[in-house]
């Protein structure tokens, strides 16, 4: 994050009460989770896991203990070498590992670079480990299919290795079952932070130390993410439980989206009083993604309708939405959050019709779209991300 983005953070540290500075230090027993400096010597600052700028809440399971110095290491935007690098030197301190290389060329005719290789220590069985290693991001754009190509090439390249993709998130399950059909094992955020919690106290400080420590301190307390989730999957699809899924989607764009995105309002008409949407969020941000919404597409408001079909939504729903999109009006960006998203038809060539066309751009998200969103919540990445890699998908397939 620059440092725009991080002012609103800073204005919350320095005004934070001493109430919730304490019960947050104590959580931590008065050190920072990164380096371990104690705040006897140095004073420590508590930080947001999920930034105030990115929808997080100054509340106390939001917060860790640091240091000033790894604070600033949290606050930027890491790399994936750091990932590998972290990774490498937890599997170094590891009793059950050995012989850890980074960057390791294989192949004979044709030559490729893997990021960590390891042995490891088991008296009946040792294996050889190739590990690749992912941020998420670019990990998610790509698609699942090009990492399980990537692994099965640098198999037939290594022989004989256990092959896992470590990635500092939590993967959908979708994603997790076509790697165990590869025979791909998964290191994600929760796998790393419970198989190497003793490490992860003594490697040196900075933004995945933090990381881990504090999904691993979360791991013995459901979040609001989980209720959410837990909700969308009781709640029953169809007309009859309309009115339960409008208000359930609310709840979740709200602590999805707010701030950096105003409050939601709900059961807006325009002045003919036909065209009506379920919600608005106004988007007065001046930094960050959904800043350039607003300047790129118009997003002057988040235009939202939840639709509880039990079946695709169609073109009509689209023709719905797009009919309040209005330039001089919410502007040109709205979102139809439905259980199983679009048809192949009428909804997607409609999508494209009003993009191309009139220039609305309309995204639908499924159920697996909004868990998505509440588990990058959950990790500590913004969910805007799924947001952003809808946009990408839609734009690079036209």
């Amino acid at each position: 994050m620059g440092t725009k983005d991080t002012d609103m953070d800073s204005e919350f540290i320095e005004r934070v009460p001493a109430s919730l500075r304490k019960l947050v230090l104590q959580k931590y027993n008065y050190a920072c989770v990164s380096c371990g400096v104690k705040d006897e010597d140095v004073r420590l600052t508590v930080a947001c896991m999920v930034p105030l700028s990115q929808g997080g809440e100054p509340v106390e399971e939001n917060l860790t203990a640091l240091c000033s110095n790894c604070h600033l290491l949290f606050d930027r935007q890491p790399r994936e070498h750091e990932f590998v690098s972290f990774l490498a030197e937890l599997l170094s301190q590891h009793p059950d590992f050995e012989a850890v290389t980074k960057d390791v060329v294989l192949g004979r005719k044709e030559r490729y670079r893997a990021d960590l290789i390891a042995q490891s220590k088991d008296q009946i069985a040792p294996e050889k480990l190739l590990i690749e290693c992912k941020t998420y991001k670019p990990f998610a754009s790509s698609g699942i299919q090009n990492v399980v190509d990537q692994l099965a090439t640098y198999r037939k390249a290594i022989g004989e290795a256990k092959l896992i993709l470590a990635v500092p998130a939590t993967l959908r399950e979708v994603h997790v079952s076509a790697l165990k059909e590869a025979d791909i094992h998964v290191w994600d955020l929760h796998y790393i932070a419970q198989a190497f919690s003793k490490q992860l106290k003594t490697v040196q400080p900075g933004y995945y130390k933090a990381l881990f420590l504090s999904a691993a301190s979360r791991e013995t307390t459901g979040t609001r993410e989980d209720e959410l989730i837990a909700e969308l999957d009781k709640c029953i699809a169809g007309h009859e439980y309309w009115s339960v899924y409008q208000s359930l989607v609310g709840d979740i764009l709200e602590h999805l989206f707010t701030p950096p995105l105003g409050k939601p309002i709900s059961e807006l008409a325009d002045k003919t009083k036909v065209n009506r949407r379920d919600f608005i969020l106004p988007n007065y941000t001046e930094t960050g993604f959904w800043a350039f919404m607003r300047e790129k597409y118009e997003a002057d408001y988040v235009v939202v309708d939840a639709k509880n079909y039990a079946g695709r939504v169609s073109k009509a729903a689209v023709l719905q939405i797009a009919n309040y999109l209005k330039s001089h009006g919410a502007g040109l960006f709205g979102l139809i959050v439905s259980r199983i998203g679009g048809d192949a038809g009428g909804c997607e060539h409609t999508l494209r019709e009003q993009w191309l066309v009139h220039r609305k751009l309309i995204l639908v998200l499924d159920d697996d779209d909004v868990k998505e969103m509440l588990v990058a919540r959950s990790d500590g990445r913004p969910p805007e991300e799924i947001v952003s890699r809808k946009i990408e998908n839609f734009r690079l397939s036209m």
